[in-house]
């Protein structure tokens, strides 16, 4: 056997032994075997010739999608997984994003699963381009109450029936407003049978896909009171997650809303394995951070531009 102590001192040993496995196809064990050396000298060697420049990587068409970007965000963030369309505008950025945001939810579904769902816009866009798939033992709940003074397609009990019957799922619902005028009322329904066990459902959520709403939005929550509303923006909020607001900074802020507000408890939330946010447009850039700040989300969903500033945050 070669003095593997000499062996690859040379530029021309490195030379040899990647021609041989990226230009010739032979195995880390060929090559060993040809040589007269260890495999696992063969693979330090291989990854050596990186290092050294004698071997270059590319990937055909990496140039022409946003992977370079989608991973910096991951590592930036410490996030499982970005996925970014390409660049929208106010009026098809639900369409966009909800396409790429149903490709992946598509992609990701197993067996068993429990899918939980908030309201808004990008999650009706998202059950749209949802493709028609066969899923195994899938359970779709919703996250938070509704109710009844908005547009149909973007209500949670909506999307969550619509979503059920598009994957062959089942689906679950609170049969609860979101807001209830007082805390005695709310209380009441959480402790009726039928909330108890639609909430048991929630808990046992494998995956949530949440839109990321503008606290500056006075239309954030159709129900919300002027000054529920001032309350909130006096205390800085800048984004919301299933009527949880918190800053900039991912801090939650508590307000006297809370304590009529029917959804998934935030402890609870945070305990969910998978936590897609799907959200764009510069207007929603300080929402978008604080949720990724605060850990609400460790997936994202959202277009070019968001992306690249965030990438700059």
């Amino acid at each position: 056997m070669i003095n593997e102590n000499s062996f690859g001192n040379s530029r021309l040993d490195y030379i040899r032994v990647a021609n041989y496995y990226y230009k010739s196809g032979l195995t880390q064990e060929e090559i060993a075997k040809n040589m007269n050396i260890s495999r696992q000298r063969v693979n330090r060697m291989l990854s050596k010739c990186i290092k050294m420049g004698i071997v270059r990587i590319s990937i055909e068409g990496v140039d022409e999608t946003n992977l370079g970007l989608e991973t910096e965000l991951e590592k930036k963030f410490g996030l499982k997984a970005v996925r970014i369309s390409g660049n929208v505008s106010e009026e098809n950025v639900y369409e966009e994003i909800g396409k790429i945001a149903a490709e992946y939810l598509a992609g990701i579904i197993s067996k068993g699963d429990i899918i939980g769902f908030s309201r808004g816009r990008s999650m009706s866009a998202l059950v749209d381009c949802m493709p028609a798939i066969k899923s195994n033992n899938v359970t779709i709940t919703q996250l938070m109450g509704g109710w009844n003074n908005e547009q149909t397609k973007i209500k949670v009990d909506d999307i969550v029936h619509r979503c059920s019957e598009k994957i062959n799922a089942t689906s679950t619902v609170l049969y609860a407003p979101v807001v209830v005028n007082n805390p005695r009322l709310r209380q009441a329904i959480i402790n009726e049978p039928f909330f108890y066990e639609a909430y048991s459902v929630i808990k046992s959520c494998s995956i949530a896909v949440v839109g990321i709403g503008d606290a500056t939005n006075k239309k954030i929550l159709p129900t919300m009171e002027k000054e529920d509303y001032e309350y909130c923006i006096d205390k800085n909020a800048v984004g919301e997650i299933c009527a949880h607001f918190f800053d900039i900074n991912g801090k939650e802020i508590k307000t006297p809303l809370d304590e009529r507000v029917i959804s998934v408890e935030l402890e609870d939330f945070f305990k969910i394995p998978m936590r897609i946010g799907v959200a764009g447009l510069k207007s929603k850039i300080p929402a978008i951070l604080g949720a990724l700040r605060g850990g609400y989300i460790n997936s994202l969903v959202t277009d070019l531009d968001t992306a690249q500033i965030l990438s700059q945050k």
